[in-house]
């Protein structure tokens, strides 16, 4: 009797043996799995991706004009208002929101420059994926650079009538407006008019910076 037991339970033993080891195998193996995953598709973030964030929301919709398809910048060497070197490099792994003035950065440039830094300061713990930059393609008059530069320490300025600076202000002619979203693969993917509202760039950061893994 005692025999027949054991031939007739050995079967379920082993299939339940089976279904637990394959249990611990799910449970060892799905988080790497998800790592995996999420690496490969943060190492080919796309601008088109970047712009389909916009839409993402059920009501949500993007305030600034999208460029599409999105225009890939080409990088010259260009030089602060400290006379150091900007890079191509210091364009990648951050957003950049781009002001572009050619009137020497005057009293309403100034206006929009103290505008964009409230908006910089309001994204909090994404502050530091988000740099701002002032490019002026002419002349700046040293007061105005000074107190640019004074008030606000974090602002990169690019400034100049040299030919390398002015061919690169004339590639966001092609989206018009004033201030622009540049990803942090380099593509300019948004424009703003000059009076923009600050409310609505800040939305359109935050539903980028929420749902993108680049920057």
């Amino acid at each position: 009797m005692m025999s027949e037991l054991i031939k007739t339970q050995t079967p379920t033993n082993k299939t339940s043996g089976r279904k637990v080891l394959l249990i611990l195998a799910v449970v060892f193996l799905l988080p790497f799995t998800i790592a995996a995953t999420l690496h490969l598709l943060s190492l080919q973030p796309t601008a088109a991706a970047f712009l389909r964030l916009l839409h993402l929301q059920p009501s949500g919709h993007s305030y600034g004009n999208l460029i599409q398809p999105p225009q890939a910048l080409q990088f010259p060497l260009l030089h602060d208002v400290a006379g150091k070197e900007f890079t191509a490099q210091q364009w990648l792994k951050k957003w950049s929101v781009v002001m572009v003035d050619g009137t020497g950065c005057a009293a309403p440039c100034q206006a929009q420059v103290h505008l964009l830094k409230q908006v910089h300061t309001s994204l909090n713990k994404d502050i530091k994926r988000v740099q701002r930059v002032l490019l002026v393609p002419t002349d700046i008059q040293g007061d105005t650079m000074n107190e640019l530069a004074k008030k606000y320490p974090d602002l990169i300025i690019l400034a100049g009538a040299d030919a390398q600076t002015t061919k690169f202000a004339a590639e966001f002619n092609v989206a018009g407006g004033q201030i622009y979203l540049v990803d942090p693969l380099g593509n300019l993917m948004m424009s703003y008019p000059e009076k923009t509202d600050s409310k609505k760039l800040f939305s359109d950061l935050k539903r980028l910076l929420k749902n993108s893994w680049a920057g």
